[in-house]
């Protein structure tokens, strides 16, 4: 019962609202067709009713308002106000949209702006004039976008063309802007690289020695600031190795120089390996006493000095070394006579061989101990996943050496590492070198046309290549039959490219032995082969023109066309008879032999005879013999000579020295006794070293000696 009575007091509700949302209806529309005459005499109560009720539909989502009604009366009661405002100053949907567009435009030609200007070469009116036009434009779009109202809508479109007009032809004319090549003399290489990667420019880079560049900067480039950007595909600078150690310089004699004088000549002339020590002496604190190396010598050639510490060793507080460099240090140190050990540490801040810290400073010491500097320790990256300009950067800003060396790789595409000789997070110092090794991709064999254009690019790739030949009826001698791989397939790195190249069509040598030189010409002919002829002297047997011999043996497989060299005889050797030569001179003996074509050979007898000399004495051949063929004949060497009174003067012998004894006396004897033979021997004696002894068969005096006979002579040694 008492839920029939609440849906019954609920229902009564309802159909007092709805009646009171009808009536609110009807006064609306009576409101919309007063005029403005009509609307004057209204009563206020009923004015503001109306407009209370005109809100509430206007709002249909706000549940905000109680709705009281008493009879044909009703009262709304407002919990906050409605800001119900006129069409006019109602938001635009359309212009909301194109203030974002502007937006977007404006935030995007900024970063165009970011990524295109070379700020580092720009001048500040330069990025005013970029920029004031979009800066002024978003000042105006967001006062549009405050008071953004149906009324506005066009000038907020219009300004958004406008801007977006603006950016499109900024961005158009920006890239038809000349840009000029940049100006790198003495700049850090890693500048080149950014710049180079940013223009999409290919970079080749030379190393040279500078004494004047800085390690590492650059010392020329191909193309000058008046180049523009746009005709550059490729350029090539030149980066400074440093000096050059090799170089050849006169290096002067410092022994009186002071200290001071040499080491500035050391520095000035960048001598890299000097030794530098000190000594006590007489010579006058701080000059060169001792000098090793001068003259003509390379930078890197050894030199040491030798100071000289005065009469005493000077003493001193050790001062602060940091940041000095080794050679430096260890001068300053041995100068004062310091001991001194070192030790090697990592440092960002300190350069290579430079100090670090030392344990002692400002005191009197005898010794301690310097901290050097490595370099910074430098991490190696994954330099597989980096680019060529970002390794390039890398390297150049940890002056490390990058070596590149490129392969032919089927695994790899062109352009892709393949393997870095230094293992990803490896710690190195300054001056390393890396080599990277890069894919040039697939080698594929290409299409050639002849063996000449063939071996032209194996030779150029580094290719080994094999030839085989073989025999072909249908493709001419020395042309390609075949190739492998074929065009178009990948060639390995341990790939072995195989020729096979046509010998010609195979022919048979014929048998010529025995023909004559016509026969021979006909017979070659017919078996395909050329022929050439040559003499191969007279013969036992057989008649001029004749085959007697052959190049290549009758019946073997040959290429069409190939030569055999074919011997013809010269005829039939000539019969003399030699004849007896015994007792005659050497001159009638040359004369019969050149009458008949003989050749003979004269030698002399090992003995003296009583026959007179070049008479001969005996012949090796008689009878008939060819003519041209050798005799050989003795002929006497006739009676020995006698040589008497050969005198041996006393002021040949030297006293004490048997060996200037010798020599004298042998010169001396030879001259005297053409064809005697003198030996020398040496005997122990208590004295008279270097004079004859009592045994020699040669005397001092007068001596007689025989020709071919052998005489001692024999000297006291000891």
């Amino acid at each position: 019962m008492k839920d029939d009575n609440k849906k019954k007091k609920n229902n009564s509700k309802q159909v007092s609202y709805e009646k009171e949302i009808e009536i609110a209806k009807e006064k609306k529309k009576k409101k919309k067709e007063t005029t403005k005459i009509e609307k004057s005499i209204l009563n206020e109560k009923d004015e503001n009713s109306i407009l209370d009720i005109d809100t509430k539909l206007y709002n249909k989502k706000s549940k905000q308002n109680h709705i009281e009604f008493r009879g044909e009366e009703f009262k709304i009661k407002e919990d906050e106000t409605i800001n119900s405002k006129p069409e006019m100053y109602k938001k635009s949907k359309i212009s909301i949209f194109f203030l974002i567009i502007t937006l977007l435009v404006i935030l995007g030609y900024a970063y165009y702006l970011y990524k295109t200007l070379d700020f580092k070469n720009l001048e500040i009116i330069d990025i005013l004039k970029s920029c004031s036009f979009v800066l002024i434009a978003l000042i105006v779009i967001l006062i549009l976008f405050k008071v953004n109202t149906k009324k506005s809508t066009p000038y907020v479109i219009f300004l958004t063309l406008i801007l977006c007009g603006y950016a499109f032809f900024n961005v158009s004319y920006a890239k038809e802007e000349e840009i000029y090549v940049n100006d790198f003399i003495n700049h850090p290489y890693s500048e080149v690289v950014e710049w180079a990667d940013k223009y999409k420019i290919e970079l080749t880079t030379l190393h040279e020695y500078s004494d004047t560049v800085e390690i590492n900067h650059v010392i020329m480039q191909e193309y000058g600031i008046e180049t523009l950007v746009s005709d550059v595909k490729k350029i090539k600078v030149t980066i400074s190795d440093g000096p050059n150690p090799y170089k050849e310089i006169i290096v002067p004699n410092f022994t009186g120089f002071s200290f001071d004088d040499v080491m500035k000549y050391i520095k000035e002339n960048h001598l890299t390996n000097v030794e530098i020590d000190f000594a006590i002496s007489d010579k006058a604190r701080d000059t060169v006493i001792e000098q090793v190396g001068s003259g003509s010598m390379l930078r890197n050639d050894l030199i040491k000095i030798v100071f000289s510490y005065g009469e005493e060793i000077e003493t001193t507080e050790v001062k602060d070394l940091k940041g000095l460099s080794l050679f430096e240090s260890t001068t300053y140190l041995k100068r004062y006579g310091i001991n001194y050990e070192i030790e090697y540490e990592f440092s960002d801040k300190i350069k290579k061989d430079y100090v670090i810290s030392q344990d002692k400073i400002n005191e009197v010491v005898e010794s301690l101990k310097l901290v050097v500097s490595k370099g910074a320790e430098i991490v190696v990256p994954d330099l597989s996943k980096m680019s060529s300009s970002e390794i390039t950067k890398w390297a150049s800003n940890n002056n490390i050496k990058i070596k590149y060396e490129e392969v032919y790789n089927k695994e790899y595409e062109s352009g892709k590492i393949i393997k870095v000789s230094i293992d990803t997070d490896t710690k190195l110092s300054e001056g390393s070198e890396i080599v990277i090794t890069i894919s040039k991709g697939s080698l594929i064999m290409p299409e050639v046309k002849s063996i000449s254009e063939f071996k032209l690019w194996a030779t150029s790739n580094n290719i080994p290549f094999e030839e085989n030949y073989e025999f072909s009826n249908t493709i001419k001698n020395g042309e390609l039959i075949n190739i492998s791989p074929k065009t178009g397939e990948k060639i390995t790195e341990n790939d072995t490219i195989v020729l096979t190249i046509s010998k010609g069509k195979s022919v048979t040598v014929p048998n010529l032995i025995g023909l004559t030189k016509t026969e021979a010409i006909n017979k070659c002919k017919s078996a395909d082969v050329s022929c050439t002829f040559k003499y191969g002297g007279l013969t036992e047997s057989t008649k001029k023109d004749v085959v007697t011999a052959q190049s290549k043996k009758s019946g073997i497989t040959v290429a069409e066309g190939s030569n055999v060299t074919i011997t013809l005889s010269s005829g039939i050797i000539p019969k003399v008879t030699i004849p007896n030569f015994v007792g005659k001179s050497k001159s009638e003996i040359s004369s019969s032999c050149a009458s008949l074509g003989l050749t003979c050979n004269f030698n002399y007898s090992n003995s003296f005879s009583t026959t007179a000399k070049d008479i001969a004495l005996s012949q090796d051949k008689t009878g008939t013999v060819n003519q041209g063929t050798t005799v050989n004949i003795t002929l006497s060497k006739g009676s020995a000579r006698t040589y008497e009174d050969v005198f041996v003067q006393g002021d040949w012998l030297k006293l004490g020295n048997p060996e200037l004894t010798k020599s004298t006396l042998k010169s001396k004897l030879e001259s005297a006794c053409p064809g005697v033979n003198f030996t020398f021997t040496f005997k122990p004696a208590n004295s008279g070293i270097g004079y004859l002894s009592q045994d020699s068969q040669v005397k001092v005096g007068a001596n007689t000696f025989i020709e071919g006979k052998t005489y001692n002579v024999i000297i006291n040694s000891n």
